[in-house]
């Protein structure tokens, strides 16, 4: 790879202390970090897109981290509806508190800019006045620099209502819609929380979800209800140019090691 670019890891939906299948999330999150290890990367950055702890503990947080680190690069958390504000942040920051978190980061040529979706105590997501205003304000400081935006809730439906019931909600996405329009640096619009790798389209701009390090979800039009399949654990590589210019790569984890508990 070109020495040039720096590459941004995009994980989504670690969910460490779930038990949902015959799978333990730390061991498929760690098969991943060795996958992405033996790329060689220059990584700039690790986005960790929400719901990285199953209840919210200290602890499960805690062994996120230690996981996390194995890469050797500033991690980036976003919030699920799986965690919790005041926990995420003191393992993870920006800052204490249980308001939205919400910030923007430089990455190389490129920006950064996480939203928090969450509705606390609820699967489905929404973006407030407030947020999007925010949003706003960011987006008008750096009109020049390439940007990703990046949240848990991606702004789609897919057409399944097993997937649509937990979605960012309608008012949400239009208003979201309205923002990125104004603004032709936005270059990616990046989520999580659908369990499974998604490339679509959000106000004229690539919007890319990122597969599950936990389990995947079958994208079945006629299900009401979500079952995990077999599907292997992925992750999303950004590469970002000296110029902002963006590469987005999928990669699958082909060699996950201790994927069955005992």
């Amino acid at each position: 790879m070109n020495q040039s670019k720096v590459v941004l890891i995009q994980l989504g939906d670690l969910h460490i202390g779930a038990d949902w299948v015959e799978l333990d999330p730390l061991e498929t999150l760690s098969s991943t970090i060795d996958a992405i290890r033996r790329l060689d990367l220059p990584i700039a950055a690790v986005l960790a897109l929400g719901d990285l702890a199953e209840h919210g503990s200290d602890s499960e947080y805690s062994d996120a981290r230690a996981a996390l680190e194995r890469l050797g690069a500033p991690i980036h958390a976003a919030m699920g509806n799986h965690d919790d504000r005041e926990t995420l942040r003191r393992h993870f920051g920006p800052g204490p508190g249980n308001a939205p978190v919400r910030y923007a980061t430089e990455l190389g040529a490129a920006r950064l800019i996480v939203l928090d979706t969450t509705i606390p105590g609820e699967d489905a997501g929404c973006l407030d006045e407030d947020s999007l205003t925010w949003l706003e304000d960011e987006l008008r400081e750096s009109p020049r620099t390439s940007t990703v935006l990046a949240m848990h809730h991606p702004p789609l439906l897919t057409g399944s209502a097993a997937f649509d019931r937990f979605a960012l909600n309608s008012d949400s996405r239009f208003a979201l819609a309205e923002v990125v329009n104004r603004y032709p640096q936005v270059r990616r619009i990046v989520g999580a929380h659908l369990h499974r790798p998604l490339l679509t389209e959000f106000a004229s701009r690539p919007l890319l979800v990122a597969p599950s390090t936990y389990v995947q979800f079958p994208l079945d039009p006629d299900a009401v209800k979500l079952v995990a399949g077999d599907e292997p654990p992925g992750f999303i590589m950004h590469m970002i140019g000296e110029d902002g210019s963006l590469l987005s790569v999928f990669e699958t984890v082909t060699e996950a090691a201790g994927r069955r508990r005992d």
